[in-house]
Formats: C-alpha cells, structure tokens, sequence
C-alpha cells in the first residue's frame, strides 16, 4: 500500500495532534500535498490548514524542502523515489466541525488531519492509531467507523479507506467515554458519550431503536451501513451535529438526555432525538443521494448548489415526522413542533428578501456567515425548505387521493441512486415530483423555489386535515403551538421588535426586525439601553413596560452607542400576526399523513409515550 498515516498525541496539554504521512510512490514530477479547505455538510470555508503548526519532510530519512503553493497546498521536489511528511495540526475547536484534543479526550474529522495526497485520492489509504502516551492506565478507547484491518481490544492500531473520500468521511473519538450499544433490524450500533453524564440509558437506546428502524425500513432494507455510531460530545453549551456516511458527530448538554425515571419527554430531550433522527436521515439523503455538483466533492473551494432546499429542508421535515411516525411522540407534540417552524420562518423578513434556492446557493456568504441583519435579509433553506416539504408532500397526497405522497418521491430517490449512483440534477427532484405524480407541477415549483411569494401553507395544511391560524404572540416566550397548548389568541401585546439580552448595566441589541418598533425608533444592533420612561430595565423588564404602558403612544428609551448616550422616542405597536396555531379538523387526513401505511406496524407495535 503506498500510502499510510500514523496519528499520535503526545502533547494533549497542547491540544496537537502528529500525523505521519508516508508516500511510497510520489509522482515524479513533484508530489502535491493539499488539506481540505471545507467540510462536507458544512458549507463554508474554515481553512482547516491555518491549524498546521509545523510542517517538514523527509525522503529516505534525508530531509527535502516542501514548496507553498498557496494557503493549504504544498509540493515536494521532482524526482523523489519515497516521501515521508510530518506535520502538527493545532486541534482547540471545541465543535462537531473540526478538531478537539485534551488531556481528557480527542476528536477529530479526517477533512482536518488528513493531507490529500494528489493522483493518488482513489488508492486505498491505510492509517494507524497510536494510544496516546499520556494514557498510562490504558483507560483510553477509540471509537469509530473506517473498516478496521489489525486493531486491539480498545479500538488502536490500523485501519483501511478504500479512497480518500472515504478516509476523511469517518470521525474518530478517544477517551474513556460510555459506550452503550443496540441494534437495529440487524444493524449494530453505538451511542459513544463523551463529557460527564448521568441519564436514563435504557430508554435513549430504546427510543433510537425506534427511530433508526423506521428509517431504515422506511427507505427500505438492507440499511445502506454495517454499523453506525452516534459520535456525541456532552458538555455545559452548544449544540449542533454533522452527518457522515456511517457516522454522526454531535454536540449537546446534559439537559438534552433523559432524566431517570422522568416518564415525560422534556422539550430537551426531544431536541436531542430530533437532531439524532435528523443527522440519522442524512446518512441516505445527502451522503449517498446528493448534488451531482457534490460527485466528487472538491474541498479546496466552494461548490455552488441550488439544492440545499432539498438535501436540508426535506431532511428537516422528515426529522420531527419520524418521531411521531416511530411513536416517540403523539400527534398532539408533533404539531406543536411544526407550528415552531411555521413561526420561526413567518417572523423572518428575510423571506421576502431571498428565495430558498438563493439562500442554498448563497450559503457559502451568508447562511453560514449570519451577522444582525441576518433575520431581514436570508431565509433558511432548513426551516423554508421543510415547508416546502410539507406543501409538496400535501399536493401530492391530495392530487393522488393519498395513493402517492412525499415519502413516494423519496425512496424513488433511493431507488435510482442505488440502480447508478449519480448524483442529483439541479432541477431532477421537481422533475421527479412531476413524473411521478403525472402532473406538471412546475407552478408550484417556480413559485415555492424561485420567488420569494409566500407558501400556499394555509391550503396545503387543510389538506392534511390541519387547520392554520396566524395570531400575534402576547409575550416574546410565544414561538406557536396547537390550539390546546397555546395560550396566543388572547389580549394583543406590544413588541418590540428587537432581540436582546441581558448585560451589565442593561439590556443589548443583537437583532432588529426589518420595520418593527425597534429600528423605527432608530435603534441599532449593539446598543446598550439602559433606562425605558427613567427607569432601569432588564430584559424581562422591556416587555412588561411595553404592557404597563400600552396605553401610551411611545416610550423614551436611554442607550449607549459607542460609549456616547443618546435617547430615542419606541412607538407603541402591537404584535402582528406571525404566530402559527394549529388545529385538528379531519383525523382520517392527519392520520393517512402522519403514519406510514407500509410501515404501520412499526408504530403500532410502539407505546407512545408523550409529555
């Protein structure tokens, strides 16, 4: 095998890792050397080689110099028989993304470590795993999916990438974290946790059985992986995961597990289920079925897809529909979950700004770049895109007499990617909605992705035997929910149009709404308000004097800007009418929508148990 990396950590305290690069056969000409410059399923430039502390290379143990050629790209000298290369990589990234290292631990993804070794990507790639010295008591295990070729008991030693795609596709964990391991229709996997925790471990196992079978059944077994293991990194804050192609990494809080004994399931933990059964549905839609744009991914710039819309915004739609559908939540928690997203999207202004496939195209700069206008000028191809979803998935089910629905357009996905493994045409999931539908459903399309034109939401949720209203929320808590769970219908509130927070000596701007009372009172992002009416405020405080003095046309508001004081005269406005409330109105519409026919039994066969 010509090329081989070996990974140690002897300076934990330093957060570095050492790699080892071996080329048996470097090209004569010279042997360029390149690190990632993106990770795939985070679409932004992060210039991973800035974290190369020290690079050198040796050729039959003589050293040779390495060129730059620019930011993450270097080449060897022409007529080299043999090159070794050595390198450290500063691992302090303390997310799903990168790279993380301490005395405690280490995790890293490939796209971070591992060089590309240029014309030779598609050979096999062997790597080995030194335990790291500062683990004496052999406490350490390593946990992760590459195909293992000669390991010991605790997970070190060599394993195999068929390519290189594939050797930056696995993330590797180290420490001594809890393993806890189930299956899933014959399918081993592995819930690897880093980070203090106690929890109910028996039902999170349980409840991930639940909804990686149905994923798995839903598209169809075999499941496309051997194994799978749920990479999570328990810690005091943050949140977030990444897909891979066996593999998630996440990152959430101990408030995210189940509590023992607790029968409910808390809005936390839920989170934490839906971002597993998200991360979890990636593993056919985008790593497998994925943007032609992405066959083969380049990593060393950007790689522009209108897509987004479709690999995030149906997998987003599904997340949450697969808890409902697998029996971890009844309906009743589910539509709550929905009209969330109903809110979140109405709110932004944003929305009539830029189209979903801009906001996919346009990821690169701003959806992964947000700043304070972000809510008034982007709209999330998450969020969007899984309305999108939703209203498809209710053309197709009513156009077809419920005989053809979403889940139709998905495994006919699948089905094509297994027959060729191409990936997906720019315009070929609406062309494939048409089709099989037999319909030309390009108004939908061109008005749902192209324009910024409102979403038929109203109608295509009638249609599912749900009833939508928009009402204007009576506290700044109020983020939507079912007619039954909300409390919105009540005595209209003022707002205020901003979001904020609070620090010392007040209350800081972070967002302005796009025309709300805030901006017209000319506040800005970074203002300090320290006094409403002449009196001191927290940021419960605004929203109460917003209601005391409801009856008033404006209130005069302190702020500091740049350290300058200046006062500003907040209209009096009332909420609008942004917040989503839901309602039953046809059960036999809801229940062909939210269970699967060819999968009742899965549900059935399942106690719900619901908070």
């Amino acid at each position: 095998m010509s090329l081989s990396y070996t990974v140690s950590i002897t300076e934990p305290a330093a957060h570095l890792i050492d790699v080892t690069l071996d080329i048996a056969d470097p090209v004569v000409e010279g042997q360029i050397l390149r690190l990632p410059n993106w990770i795939p399923g985070s679409y932004m430039i992060r210039d991973f080689s800035r974290n190369i502390v020290t690079i050198e290379a040796t050729s039959h143990n003589e050293a040779v110099s390495l060129t730059k050629l620019d930011k993450s790209t270097w080449v060897s000298p022409a007529g080299l028989e043999q090159l070794t290369v050595r390198y450290r990589v500063y691992a302090w990234d303390l997310s799903v993304r990168a790279a993380h290292v301490d005395q405690q631990h280490a995790f890293f993804n490939g796209t971070s470590i591992f060089l590309s070794v240029e014309t030779h990507s598609a050979q096999s790639h062997k790597v080995t795993f030194i335990r790291p010295k500062h683990d004496v008591e052999r406490n350490f295990q390593l946990a992760t999916t590459l195909s293992a070729f000669h390991i010991d008991d605790d997970g070190y030693g060599q394993y195999i990438a068929k390519n290189y795609d594939e050797l930056i596709d696995h993330p590797v964990e180290q420490g001594a974290f809890k393993r806890l391991v189930f299956t899933a229709c014959g399918i081993s996997h592995e819930i690897i946790l880093t980070g203090a925790c106690h929890f109910d471990e028996e039902r999170l196992t349980a409840d991930l059985t639940r909804i990686c079978e149905y994923q798995i059944r839903f598209f169809g077994e075999p499941a496309p992986v051997e194994r799978y293991l749920f990479l999570v990194m328990v810690v005091d804050a943050g949140y977030g995961g990444l897909e891979h192609r066996a593999s998630t990494a996440l990152m959430i809080t101990r408030e995210n597990l189940p509590v023992v004994g607790e029968e409910s399931v808390s809005d936390k933990y839920l989170d934490f289920l839906g971002l597993c059964s998200h991360e979890y549905f990636h593993t056919w839609n985008v790593k497998r079925i994925k943007p032609a744009r992405f066959v083969p991914y380049e990593l060393n710039a950007e790689s522009y897809t209108e897509l987004l819309w479709f690999f995030e915004g149906m997998t987003s739609y599904y997340d949450d529909l697969v808890l409902v559908r697998a029996g971890i939540i009844d309906t009743e928690r589910y539509l709550g979950l929905l009209s969330k997203t109903l809110t979140r999207v109405q709110r932004g202004a944003g929305r009539h700004v830029q189209s979903v496939t801009d906001s996919s195209f346009d990821a690169w700069n701003k959806f992964y770049k947000q700043d304070e206008n972000a809510p008034n000028s982007i709209v999330s191809y998450y969020a969007k895109g899984a309305l999108i979803a939703l209203c498809l998935d209710s053309l197709m089910r009513s156009d077809s007499h419920q005989q053809i629905s979403l889940d139709s357009l998905m495994r006919k996905l699948w089905h094509r990617w297994q027959s060729d493994y191409a990936g997906v045409a720019e315009q070929e999931p609406q062309e494939l909605a048409s089709l099989i539908i037999g319909k030309d459903l390009s108004d939908f399309f061109d008005t749902a992705l192209y324009t910024t034109n409102d979403l038929p939401l109203v109608e295509s949720l009638n249609n599912l035997g749900v009833d939508l209203s928009w009402c204007a929320r009576i506290s700044h808590a109020d983020v939507g929910g079912t007619r039954s769970q909300s409390s919105l219908g009540g005595r209209r509130q003022p707002w205020f149009g901003a979001t904020i927070s609070d620090v010392a000596g007040g209350v800081k701007i972070h967002q302005v709404m796009r025309h709300g009372p805030a901006q017209r009172a000319g506040l800005s992002a970074g203002d300090l308000i320290i006094a409403l009416n002449s009196l001191s405020v927290t940021k419960a405080d605004v929203e109460n004097h917003l209601v005391r003095y409801a009856d008033l046309d404006c209130l005069t508001v302190h702020y500091f800007r740049l350290g300058q004081l200046f006062t500003a005269s907040l209209p009096i406005e009332m909420a609008p009418d942004d917040t989503a409330v839901l309602e039953t109105t046809d059960q036999d519409k809801l229940n062909a929508w939210l269970h699967d026919p060819r999968l009742a039994h899965t549900a059935n066969d399942t106690q719900v148990v619901d908070g």
